[in-house]
Parts: C-alpha cells; sequence; structure tokens
C-alpha cells in the first residue's frame, strides 16, 4: 500500500465518538488516485481509517472547516505568520484487527474499543477495505442499493433487525420515499416469496408497484364489519370524534352493544363469556332495539339516547359507509375470512395486502386504520403459532395517523399504533412508518423504531426531529440531509451493519407508485380538444370507481 498516496492527516483531538484531524498542507485536489482508482478528499460523508498498529479503526467524515493558526515566526520582522489550517471531524463507528498483511485482510466489528491518540496519521480507505467494512453479513438480507461513495459495494440491510425492531422512512416530497418503499418491499418479497405484508396508502400510490403479488383492497372491496370495532371505536363511530363523548352517551353504547353480541344467534362463544369487546357479531337492528328499551319515559332524560339513535340513522343511510355498516341479514360471523385476506394466511402467491385507504371517508379513516392496526396485533397476540406468521405493518403518511399532538380524533388509531411500536417485537408484529413530515409524528412511536432511513430533508424542523431519534454517535450525519440526491439515504440502525450513505437501486418505471410529480409544462402546451375528459370524470366521480 502507498501510504504517501492514501495519506491526508493526521488526529488532533478525540472526544468521545467525535475524532477531530487536521488535513495535510500539501491536500490541494479532491481527488487521490490509488491503483487505478479515485478516490474523494475530504468529502462528508467519505470513509477514512486511522491505523494503530494492527488495528484498524473506521470512521465518516461528518463536517470539514478552515481555520487561521500561527505559522513559524519571521526571523527579521519577528512577527508570527498566519497560516489556514483545515479541520475535519470524524465519527468513529467500528475496527478491524488485522488477520493478514493484504488490505482486506481484517475482521471488522461494529463499536469502537481502543480510540485513536492525537498525532496518529489519517488514512482514506480503499475500495477493497471498503468492501470488507460492508460486505454482506453472516444473516438474512436483502439487497437494496449501494454505496454512494462507492458505487460498486452493495449495501444489504438485515431483515430480522430491520423488521423485527421497526423501521422508518422519512423523506421530503420528491426525494424518492415512496420508490425507496417499494423497492425495499420488492426485495423482501423476492427473497421471501411467503411473506405477510399489509401496506396502509392513503394516496392509491402502490397499486402497481407489485404487479400481481398483491391483493388489493379499495372502497369497492374493502369490508370491515360494524361488530369488528371495540368499544372506543365504536364511541368514535357512533357518538362522534369532535363531540365531547358523555359519560352518559359511552355507557349507553357500552350496554347496548354488550347485550347486542349476547344476543347474535348462533354466537361462538357462551353468553358469559362475551364482553363489550368480543369481536363476535351483533345486528345494527339489535343495537338501536336495545337503547330504545333502555330509553327513560322522561324526555328530558332521554336525549342522550336520541343522539345516538339519530348518529346510527344517519351512517345508515349514508351509502359511503356501506363498507363498514352491514345490514342486518348480510352480518355473519366471517372474521377468519377478513383476517386471511389482510393477513396473507396463507399468502396464494400475494405476500402483500394492500389497503387504499383514498376512497374511504375523512369522518371514519381513523377509525379504520385504528381497526386494521389493532386486528393485525390482536391476531399476533393471540396466535399461539406466531413464529410460523410474522407479519408486518407498513404505514404510509404514518403522521396522519399517529401525530404528535394529542387530538381527540387520533386516539384509538396512535394507541393501536403504539401498542405495536412498543410490543410487536415480542409477538412477531414489524412496524415500518413512512412519512415526508417526522416533525408531526409521535416522537414516542418513532423512537421505537431503531432502524432509520433518511432520505433529503429540507425542513429545519424535521431535521432537529430526526437528529434525536438518531443515536448520539451518528447525529452530525443529518447536517447532510439537505444535500441529499434523489434515492440517495442515509441508513442508521439495527437494519445495517454500519451507518451509510447509499443510494437506493432504480426499478422498473412499471413497477414505480403512481407518485410522480404532474409534468404542467408539457401538458399546458398544448390543447385538449373536446370535454371528453370532464364527461369520464364526472361518471366515474358519481360511480365512485378507479382505475
Amino acid at each position: 500500500m502507498n501510504d504517501d498516496i492514501l495519506r491526508i492527516g493526521h488526529v488532533i483531538e478525540v472526544d468521545g465518538f467525535k475524532t477531530v484531524g487536521k488535513l495535510e498542507a500539501s491536500i490541494s485536489d479532491l481527488y487521490r488516485t490509488h491503483r487505478s482508482r479515485k478516490y474523494a478528499v475530504g468529502q462528508v460523508g467519505s470513509i477514512v481509517k486511522i491505523e494503530s498498529g494492527d488495528l484498524l479503526i473506521f470512521g465518516v467524515l461528518t463536517s470539514l472547516r478552515m481555520a487561521e493558526v500561527e505559522g513559524r515566526k519571521d526571523i527579521f520582522s519577528g512577527r508570527t505568520e498566519l497560516t489556514n489550517a483545515k479541520w475535519i471531524e470524524i465519527e468513529l463507528f467500528g475496527q478491524g484487527l488485522r488477520t493478514g498483511i493484504a488490505e482486506a485482510e481484517f475482521s471488522f466489528e461494529r463499536g469502537i474499543s481502543t480510540y485513536p491518540l492525537p498525532g496518529q496519521p489519517i488514512y482514506l480507505a480503499t475500495v477493497e477495505e471498503l468492501r470488507r467494512v460492508y460486505e454482506k453479513p453472516d444473516k438474512a438480507t436483502v439487497k437494496v442499493g449501494s454505496v454512494s461513495r462507492a458505487r460498486g459495494l452493495p449495501v444489504h440491510l438485515i431483515l430480522d433487525e430491520l423488521i423485527g425492531k421497526h423501521f422508518a422512512i422519512l423523506g421530503t416530497t420528491g426525494s424518492g420515499k415512496s420508490c425507496s418503499v417499494a423497492l425495499i418491499l420488492n426485495a423482501i418479497i423476492e427473497q421471501y416469496p411467503h411473506a405477510h405484508i399489509i401496506l396502509l396508502d392513503p394516496h392509491n400510490e402502490y397499486s402497481n408497484a407489485f404487479a400481481d403479488r398483491a391483493e388489493f383492497i379499495d372502497i369497492t372491496s374493502l369490508e370491515i364489519p360494524h361488530w369488528l370495532l371495540n368499544l372506543e371505536e365504536s364511541i368514535g363511530l357512533f357518538v362522534g370524534k369532535t363531540e365531547f363523548a358523555a359519560t352518559s352517551q359511552t355507557n349507553i353504547l357500552k350496554d347496548a352493544i354488550l347485550k347486542a353480541r349476547q344476543e347474535f344467534p348462533g354466537g361462538p362463544l357462551p353468553t358469559e363469556k362475551i364482553t363489550v369487546d368480543t369481536p363476535v357479531p351483533y345486528t345494527l337492528g339489535r343495537l338501536i332495539e336495545n337503547i330504545k328499551t333502555a330509553k327513560p319515559s322522561q324526555e328530558s332524560k332521554a336525549e342522550s339516547y336520541y343522539k345516538i339513535l339519530n348518529k346510527i340513522n344517519i351512517l345508515v343511510d349514508d351509502k359511503r359507509f356501506s363498507f363498514l355498516l352491514a345490514p342486518d341479514e348480510g352480518t355473519k360471523d366471517n372474521l377468519s375470512e377478513l383476517i386471511t385476506r389482510f393477513l396473507r394466511i396463507p399468502d396464494a402467491c400475494k405476500p402483500v395486502s394492500i389497503v387504499d385507504l383514498s376512497g374511504v371517508p375523512s369522518d371514519v379513516v381513523d377509525v379504520v386504520v385504528s381497526v386494521l392496526c389493532r386486528t393485525v396485533f390482536d391476531f399476533a397476540l393471540w396466535n399461539k403459532r406466531r413464529r410460523d406468521t410474522p407479519l408486518l405493518l407498513v404505514c404510509e403518511e404514518a403522521h396522519r395517523y399517529a401525530p404528535r399532538g394529542e387530538e381527540a380524533a387520533f386516539q384509538p388509531t396512535k394507541k393501536a399504533l403504539a401498542r405495536i411500536a412498543k410490543e410487536g417485537r415480542k409477538y412477531g408484529v414489524g412496524l415500518a412508518l413512512v412519512t415526508q413530515r417526522p416533525s408531526e409524528l409521535s416522537e414516542s412511536i418513532l423512537s421505537q423504531c431503531n432502524t432509520i432511513i433518511a432520505l433529503r430533508m429540507s425542513n429545519e424542523q424535521d431535521q432537529h426531529f430526526v437528529q434525536r431519534a438518531l443515536p448520539e454517535s451518528v447525529r452530525s450525519l443529518v447536517d447532510a440531509l439537505p444535500t441529499l440526491r434523489t434515492r440517495e439515504a442515509l441508513v442508521v440502525g439495527e437494519g445495517t451493519s454500519v451507518p451509510v450513505r447509499m443510494l437506493f437501486n432504480r426499478i422498473p418505471e412499471s413497477r414505480r407508485p403512481r407518485s410522480a410529480d404532474v409534468p404542467f409544462a408539457q401538458a399546458w402546451s398544448k390543447e385538449i380538444s373536446d370535454n371528453s375528459i370532464v364527461t369520464e370524470t364526472v361518471r366515474r366521480w358519481r360511480e365512485q370507481k378507479r382505475d
């Protein structure tokens, strides 16, 4: 190895994971050439190494600055010259112990046991050394891209750590966030075709991202029977999410639902074992009768009963809620069939279930998401064969359903996601949060994601929020987020062997989510000859039909 070519500076200060170095005064070019390869010098995100005997200490360069320092003293004038010094900051992330004399003959491990000493030289890490640092772990992995500073080096994500300990994909609009989601999920099902993945899609982006390997469920085929809701979700539906749920209305609904569940003919459980939250069927007709029977004769005391009855009648008459409020004659115990479809058990060659929420009325979308998330967790909780059927729940636009604030409308949904985030690992439920506004996402839920995939992010508030969620040793990497290219990301956490700045692979045009920007300039440069587009849109709008 030619040390003179690869040496770029020396250590001057060590402080925990952060190391400060000084670049050699002779460095004036952005690149060094070694064995016909070009290496970037002093570039943020590049990998350097510090040699200490048989130990190689690796770090990522996080910042570069110039400062004036005192140089030599002029013997004639007596004045001390000022010179420009280039300082670099390095975040240490791992070390290697030499096992031979060749460049790549060392065993690499994450973490630091021995820190460098001031004065020790800093070298560029060669491609051969980086290949050992980023080599495929001896675990189940999926390949998703390449190292940004060394395109020939693939990046592998450790599957069990990525999913089992949850992950988050964060990035502003246009950064490649949706494509990254599709790429990761496609990479998973290519290698593991019998997965069980549930993707909540609020914008109908992913319908063509998985070809024929996904079960697509939209408002025309969605079925979430009212009896699947627990008491808290039923209160949100039948009492109202914006109105204060008075204790009297809550108690009225609770008693009526409990009796309706117990009175369902041919129920699967003895009456004494049924609670208000037990997922057994009941008919709306029976619910209404129970409320009317319990209604007091004095009109002054019956106001709460009338409010609930009126709300139920309004919902039943509104055709938008037909997927949720089944008629009495159609009410049946089909919970096993519903779970089979949602959770893909068996997968029937379609390991992904895409639930398109774009057509769900905004009045009940949080209730629907709450039911779906809670059903995923409850199934895993009571499944004694959960090791055979681990689940992954992917929540797009997660800040909508688990906001940072305490909005009453989102409490059931937020509670369901929080339970998966905190306890899902024990029961084989992985969680993937996808959002363009991490600062609006519940901090306690995001903190449970042990792998962060951060794409370009220009909002300063979002950057600070992500910085708090990252391990202390790599927080300074957040400064690079505004400069990331499309498809480029910082990956930090348990899902990767070492923190890496990577470039996601391209995916075919036919598999990309429908999230690309509309070409205004191209569309507005030509005239539309007739109004057929309006006529067709109006028809589909009225019939509630989508592609």
